[in-house]
C-alpha cells in the first residue's frame, strides 16, 4: 500500500517499526534502478517485439497456400494485438479478477482467431460446431500427404493450413501476456511457439534470400528476448552486438547449408501417407475372389449435387474370359447433343476430396467432360474418362464436370434403336479356339436390338456363329440371351429382364464363391454364386449379345451422406463394378444387377424406397441411374450432440481448471499473508492510513471496535511469538465491520469483498 504506517514518536524502533516498513513497500517497482533505468517500460517494449515477431512467422506461414493470402497474416496479426491488449488490460485488474478476466477474454479471441484461419461465420454458431470439429479433424488427417505450398481445392486443407498459424499466434499471445501477479506472462513458452511459426514455412518452402530472411527472424527474436530489460546506456553495445551477430551468422550459414536435407520430411510424410492408402487395379476383372481392402477406410468425399456412381474406368473389351479396358478405347457421340434438355438437367459440377486413396484415374461419375484441378495436367480419353499427370495422393481435391442423365421408365422405353455405327464395337466381344493352331483369335459382331440378322465372325471360322461361339465356351451364354430377349418389344424391357433374371432366388452374394465362379460360364450355370465382378460381367455380355451396347465400369459406390458436410463418404467396401447401357439421345445408363446385400450396395436405404420411376420393384431390379441413389440419405455419423453441451463442458473444464489453480496456489503457499491481506483490504475500502501509521496507531484508531482492534493487535504481537497464529474469526468478522462502517449498503459489499470470511 502506498500509505506507510510510522512509528509512535515516544516509542523506540522495534519489530513494530519494521512491520511498518513491510506495509510501506510500494505495490510495484520503479523501474529504475542503480543500474540505470530502462529504455521501454516491459509491457511496451515486449508489445513491440512480439507484434514484430508474429507478423513476421504469420506471413511466412500464409506463404504455404497458392497463391499466398499475406491479408490473411495481417488479420491474424490484428487479432494478436487485441489479445496483448486484453490481457494488458486484465492485468490491471485487481486480485483474482484479472484472471477472471483473462480467461473471459479467450472466448471471443477464439472466435476471432478461427475467422481469420478462414473459418466460414455460420460454423461458428453452435449448430456449426459438430462440422467445424469434423472438418478440421478431416484437414489435419490429411496434412501428412499435402505439399506445400498448397494448391489443391479441398477447403478443409486450405483452412487447416492458415488456421494452424493463426493458432499459434493467438496462444502465442495469451502466453507472453498471460496476468501473473509477480511478473508478466510466460516469455520463453511464447518465443517456443513463435519459432515454430516461422521455422515450418520456411522448412517447407523454398523462399530467397533465406539467410537474409533467418538474420531478421533473430534480431526480433533478440529483441523479443532482451528489449525489455536493455539499459538506456548499454543500447548502443546492444545494437552493435546484434549487427556483429548477424554478420558472422550470415557468412556462416552458407558453409552449414547443404545439398541434401537433414531430414527429407517431405519423404518422410510421403511414404507415412502411402503406408495409410489404398490403390486399386480398375483395368481388369477377375472372377476368383475378392482381394481389396475391406477394412472400412475413408477414400473419397464427393460433394455433388445429385448422387452418382463414382466412376474411374470403362471396360470395353470382353476377351473371351475375362472384362477388360482396351488402349484404344472407341470414339462415340456419348452427350445427347439432339437433347439439349436432357444435357441441361442432368449435367452437375461435382468436387472430389482424395483422402486415403493412391489412384492413377479420376473418379468421376457418368461421362466427364472437364476436370479442373490446378497445376496438374489432365488428360482426356475418348469415353469420357480422364488420366492425371501423376498419381492422385491424399490431400488432392479437383472438381469435375459430369454428365449422369437419369430418365425416368417411360423415357427409357421410348429411346428407340437409333444406335449410330460406332456403338457397334460395344455390341462385340473377343474370343478364341481352345487347341486350334496359328490365328485362333477371333471376334462377334452381334445385330444391334431388332435388327434381323446372324451374328457376324470375323475373321470367319467354320460353322456358324451359333457353332463358334459353342466351340468358344459360351454357347450357354448366348442361348440364355436369346432366350431372355425373345418377345422384348424394346431394348429397356431386355434390361428389366436381366435384371429380373439376377435378382432371383438362386442366384446369391458370396465374395469368395466357389472355383467353377472363376468363368462367367460356371457362375451362370453352375454355381450362380458371385460378387459384383460376376454380376456386372455376365449382364454387360448378355447384353451385347442381344445386340444392346453395354460396357462396365468400375469405380465405387455412392457411400454414406455426411449430413454435416453435405458430402459423400467413399470408403474401401464401397468399390464396385456395374454395367452401363446406351440409350440413343440419352447416352450411357447405369444398371446394378449385383444383390443388394453387397457390401457395396448395402445401405440401410435402399434406392426403391425413394419412389419415383424406378423401373421393376422386385428384387434388386431398379432401372436407369436412379440405383445410384442407394446411401443418399443414410448418415455416415450420429447425430450432433446438443449444441448445449459443448460449452457445458468448456465452462466445466474451466471451472476445475480455476479450482484446481486455486487450490494449487494455496498448496504451495499457504494461507495469504495475514499484513498483506490487511494492507490490501485497507486499500479496498479507501481507509488507507496517513504515512507513518504503525500498527499500534492503527489498533487505537479502531479502539471503539475491541474486535477490530484486537485483530490488528494479534498480527502486531505475532511477530514476537515463536510459532505464528492468526486472528480469530470474530476478530475478523468485527474488523470487517469496522471497514464497511458509515458506507451503507455498498460500504458493507465493499468489506465483504476486501475481506471475505474465512
Amino acid at each position: 500500500m502506498s500509505a506507510t504506517l510510522a512509528p509512535p514518536p515516544q516509542r523506540p524502533k522495534s519489530h513494530d517499526d519494521a512491520v511498518a516498513t513491510q506495509l510501506s513497500t510500494p505495490v510495484k517497482p520503479t523501474i529504475r534502478s542503480a543500474t540505470g533505468a530502462t529504455v521501454l517500460p516491459v509491457a511496451v517494449a515486449r508489445s513491440i517485439a512480439f507484434v514484430a515477431l508474429a507478423a513476421w512467422g504469420a506471413l511466412h506461414w500464409m506463404s504455404m497456400l497458392e497463391p499466398a493470402e499475406p491479408k490473411r497474416g495481417w488479420t491474424v496479426v490484428g487479432v494478436a494485438i487485441l489479445a496483448v491488449a486484453a490481457m494488458l488490460g486484465a492485468g490491471r485488474l485487481p486480485g483474482k479478477w484479472r484472471v477472471v478476466a483473462a480467461v473471459a477474454a479467450i472466448v471471443p479471441l477464439v472466435a476471432l482467431m478461427l475467422l481469420a484461419g478462414r473459418v466460414a461465420d455460420e460454423l461458428l454458431l453452435p449448430g456449426g460446431w459438430g462440422e467445424l470439429a469434423s472438418g478440421i479433424s478431416r484437414g489435419i488427417s490429411d496434412l501428412p500427404g499435402v505439399r506445400v505450398p498448397y494448391r489443391g481445392l479441398d477447403d478443409w486443407v486450405r483452412t487447416v493450413i492458415p488456421l494452424g498459424g493463426s493458432a499459434l499466434v493467438l496462444v502465442a499471445a495469451l502466453l507472453a501476456f498471460w496476468p501473473r501477479r509477480s511478473k508478466l506472462g510466460f516469455p520463453a513458452a511464447a518465443l517456443l511457439l513463435l519459432i515454430v511459426l516461422y521455422v515450418v514455412p520456411v522448412v517447407a518452402l523454398d523462399f530467397t534470400v533465406e539467410f537474409l530472411r533467418g538474420a531478421v527472424f533473430t534480431l526480433l527474436m533478440v529483441a523479443f528476448l532482451r528489449l525489455e530489460k536493455l539499459r538506456r546506456r548499454d543500447s548502443l553495445a546492444a545494437v552493435a552486438l546484434a549487427v556483429v551477430a548477424t554478420l558472422v551468422a550470415l557468412g556462416a550459414a552458407p558453409i552449414l547449408n547443404r545439398d541434401t536435407p537433414w531430414f527429407d520430411y517431405e519423404t518422410w510424410a510421403a511414404d507415412t501417407s502411402a503406408s495409410k492408402s489404398t490403390s486399386f487395379n480398375w483395368d481388369t476383372q477377375t472372377y476368383a475372389g475378392l482381394n481389396w481392402p475391406r477394412d472400412g477406410r475413408e477414400l473419397i468425399r464427393v460433394k455433388a449435387k445429385t448422387p452418382a456412381y463414382w466412376k474411374t474406368t470403362n471396360l470395353d473389351m470382353f476377351d473371351g474370359n475375362i472384362w477388360r479396358r482396351t488402349d484404344t478405347p472407341v470414339s462415340v457421340n456419348e452427350l445427347p447433343t439432339d437433347n439439349p434438355l436432357a444435357l441441361k438437367n442432368w449435367t452437375q459440377k461435382i468436387k472430389v476430396s482424395v483422402r486415403n486413396l493412391r489412384s492413377d484415374q479420376f473418379v468421376t461419375a457418368g461421362f466427364a467432360s472437364e476436370i479442373d484441378i490446378p497445376r496438374l495436367e489432365t488428360i482426356p480419353t475418348l469415353d469420357g474418362l480422364y488420366i492425371p499427370g501423376r498419381t492422385l495422393r491424399r490431400g488432392d481435391a479437383y472438381t469435375a464436370t459430369v454428365y449422369t442423365p437419369k430418365p425416368t421408365e417411360r423415357q427409357r422405353r421410348r429411346a428407340g434403336v437409333d444406335y449410330e455405327s460406332a456403338l457397334a464395337n460395344y455390341a462385340t466381344i473377343h474370343a478364341s479356339l481352345p487347341g486350334v493352331p496359328g490365328a485362333s483369335e477371333f471376334d462377334i459382331a452381334f445385330p444391334f436390338f431388332g435388327t434381323k440378322g446372324a451374328p457376324i465372325v470375323y475373321p470367319p471360322r467354320n460353322g456358324t456363329a451359333t457353332e463358334v461361339l459353342d466351340r468358344a465356351g459360351l454357347g450357354r451364354i448366348y442361348a440364355l440371351a436369346l432366350q431372355l430377349s425373345d418377345g422384348a418389344k424394346t431394348p429397356d424391357e431386355y434390361v428389366q429382364r436381366l435384371l429380373d433374371y439376377f435378382s432371383g432366388k438362386e442366384f446369391t452374394y458370396s465374395e469368395v464363391p466357389p472355383r467353377a465362379s472363376s468363368t462367367l460360364d460356371g457362375f451362370l450355370f453352375d454355381t450362380k454364386q458371385g460378387y459384383c465382378q460376376q454380376y456386372s460381367g455376365a449382364m454387360a455380355l448378355l447384353l451385347r449379345m442381344g445386340g444392346i451396347p453395354a460396357r462396365v465400369a468400375t469405380g465405387f459406390s455412392t457411400g454414406a451422406t455426411d449430413f454435416k458436410t453435405g458430402e459423400y463418404v467413399v470408403r474401401d467396401f464401397d468399390a464396385h463394378a456395374w454395367v452401363e447401357v446406351y440409350y440413343p439421345n440419352w447416352g450411357w445408363l447405369t444398371f446394378d444387377p449385383t444383390p443388394a446385400d453387397s457390401p457395396a450396395r448395402s445401405q440401410p436405404l435402399d434406392a426403391r424406397t425413394t419412389g419415383g420411376n424406378l423401373g421393376n420393384a422386385t428384387g434388386s431390379n431398379f432401372g436407369g441411374d436412379p440405383v445410384s441413389e442407394r446411401g443418399a440419405n443414410v448418415a455416415v455419423t450420429d447425430p450432433a450432440a446438443p449444441w448445449w453441451r459443448i460449452p457445458a463442458i468448456v465452462a466445466g473444464a474451466f471451472a476445475l481448471a480455476g479450482l484446481g489453480y486455486l487450490a494449487l496456489r494455496r498448496w504451495r503457499r499457504g494461507a495469504p499473508p495475514a499484513l498483506s491481506e490487511l494492507e490490501r483490504a485497507l486499500r479496498r475500502t479507501r481507509r488507507e492510513p496517513a504515512p507513518g501509521t504503525t500498527l499500534h496507531a492503527l489498533e487505537l484508531r479502531f479502539a471503539n471496535t475491541p474486535a477490530a482492534a484486537g485483530y490488528v493487535r494479534a498480527l502486531r504481537e505475532n511477530r514476537y511469538r515463536d510459532e505464528p497464529s492468526h486472528p480469530t474469526r470474530a476478530q475478523r468478522r468485527g474488523l470487517r465491520a469496522e471497514l464497511g462502517r458509515g458506507g451503507g449498503i455498498l460500504g458493507h459489499i465493499r468489506a465483504w469483498w476486501a475481506l471475505p470470511p474465512r
